[in-house]
């Protein structure tokens, strides 16, 4: 039986209001009409988009493993931001595990905005890094970085019996060039300390870096005893031609070494021992001089 034109106009009414309801109503999504039932392609157009509320729903609250079941260029555009979301998910995790190579070339503008976090995040992570390990007044490794890695080599050296020599070093008469010159003069005696260690062909293995004070030390991998002997002469010796040029001030400085190698058994605290006795015996046996651990000094 054919519909008044009354009727046509109340049915197309409420299938327009039902559609408002489903896309504007803010909480339970509303249930289809039970006179709409009998039209099958509205029955799909609204199943379409009440699927698509429950995934962006989903997708709002975090959900982005939620299932789309309907097809179509709508549903199809959802799984792709679906895609889009958990891959962002994924490679947040990743960021967050420390992995800052992770960029996206998707979503437009978001994707700049990401980036520019991500890259940001990485300064920041590197800066930090950057102030944890080095001595911020000579710009080497501080103790805390230093021993971390010699507590590495003393491991490796242990494993596979290989040779490390370790070096340690404390200006002379440092307390005298403060008093003298003042702290200023003293910071730049440390400063240009340093930058003999830089200017000494140490390799990329070489470890070295103030462990306190005016006391530095230097770790050398698969170097014997005597080549580490030949290293610390080099050094000693360029220090004792350096000038030191402050303000309208000159001076010269001095340091004691010693010198020993790792041997079986040693651990991280027995070398430092080791090395820090070799050093006192080149400071009581006259200063600005090389000691091998329990010889004289050279």
């Amino acid at each position: 039986m054919a519909t008044r034109p009354e009727e046509n106009k109340d049915i197309f009414d409420t299938a327009i209001k039902s559609l408002l309801d489903l896309v504007s109503a803010r909480k339970i999504s509303p249930e289809l009409p039970e006179e709409l039932l009998q039209f099958e392609e509205y029955v799909h157009l609204h199943a379409m988009l009440s699927e698509i509320r429950k995934s962006l729903t989903a997708f709002a609250d975090g959900n982005v493993e939620y299932p789309i079941t309907q097809k179509g260029y709508m549903a199809g555009t959802m799984k792709h931001l679906q895609s889009s979301l958990y891959h962002l998910t994924w490679q947040t995790k990743r960021i967050a595990s420390g992995d800052f190579s992770q960029r996206i070339d998707f979503m437009g503008d978001f994707s700049e905005s990401f980036n520019s976090m991500v890259m940001q995040l990485d300064e920041t992570r590197q800066q930090l890094s950057q102030i944890a390990y080095t001595d911020q007044l000579t710009g080497i490794s501080n103790r805390r970085h230093f021993m971390e890695t010699l507590g590495n080599e003393v491991e490796r050296a242990k494993r596979y019996d290989m040779p490390l020599s370790f070096i340690m070093f404390d200006l002379d008469h440092f307390k005298q060039v403060n008093d003298t010159y003042g702290h200023s003069a003293g910071d730049k005696a440390l400063q240009t300390f340093a930058g003999v260690f830089r200017n000494s062909n140490l390799r990329s293995c070489d470890i070295f870096g103030r462990i306190g004070g005016e006391e530095f030390a230097l770790a050398l991998p698969e170097t014997t005893l005597q080549d580490a002997f030949g290293v610390a002469e080099r050094i000693r010796a360029t220090l004792e031609k350096t000038v030191i040029s402050h303000k309208d001030l000159s001076f010269s400085i001095t340091t004691s070494i010693g010198v020993c190698e790792y041997k079986k058994d040693d651990t991280l605290e027995s070398l430092l021992q080791r090395g820090d006795l070799a050093m006192y015996q080149a400071k009581e046996s006259g200063r600005n001089r090389v000691c091998l651990e329990n010889t004289k000094a050279s």
